[in-house]
């Protein structure tokens, strides 16, 4: 697949400000739980933001696969790189981001309505600690599993930029007295995996199949 840059039309987009600085794991417990309830009340107008700037796009909004797989196409169709700073989105669009995975953990709970966002506490090496995520799921072992939606979509968002040749730059670490190139084993890494085209539907599916 080859990138054509494309001009977005914003339609009046608000970028979201979780009205915190750092990430959820740096912050103070009750600073982080106050971001996780103000994006809670948050969801219904982000959500909405969503579905205008998909409008706009010719996407229609809704919780059926089909739809799931046309906001898909479009994500990866558009998200932006920023050009100062190899292997990072424009910060636009990590409010894109958020937006997205508010709705597709919405479209999660509304099949399985016994999960539900929540604010996760366990573990302070956790990579989802003080982060939201949607759990309650009962076809796992442990009660404490979680699924990151927000992270996942991220996670697929630089996948995506990095497949276009934007690539974050480690340098060179030494590990155990012996020195290695982090850029070319990175590298190594990202040429040997195609970037999926149904990432959104697969999380859901992987969702329900847990539930």
């Amino acid at each position: 697949m080859v990138y054509v840059p494309v001009n977005m039309n914003w339609d009046e987009y608000e970028v979201y400000h979780p009205g915190v600085s750092g990430p959820m794991n740096t912050l103070p417990r009750s600073e982080a739980r106050k971001a996780f309830i103000r994006l809670m009340r948050a969801k219904p107008e982000r959500i909405e933001m969503l579905r205008r700037l998909l409008m706009a796009g010719g996407v229609e909004l809704s919780s059926a696969d089909s739809a799931i797989q046309e906001v898909n196409d479009w994500f990866r169709g558009n998200v932006e790189t920023d050009s100062e700073k190899p292997g990072r989105l424009l910060p636009e669009w990590y409010s894109v981001v958020n937006d997205v995975a508010l709705f597709i953990g919405d479209v999660i709970i509304e099949r399985c309505p016994h999960l539900d966002w929540k604010f996760f506490v366990w573990g302070k090496k956790n990579v989802s600690y003080q982060r939201h995520v949607i759990m309650g799921f009962s076809q796992v072992a442990n009660p404490k599993y979680n699924i990151d939606v927000d992270m996942a979509v991220a996670s697929y968002a630089h996948r995506i930029v990095s497949s276009r040749g934007s690539i974050a730059h480690y340098g060179r670490v030494s590990i155990r007295g012996v020195e290695i190139d982090m850029d070319v084993a990175m590298g190594d890494v990202r040429h040997k995996f195609e970037v999926e085209v149904d990432a959104f539907l697969q999380l859901v599916k992987i969702a329900e199949s847990q539930a």
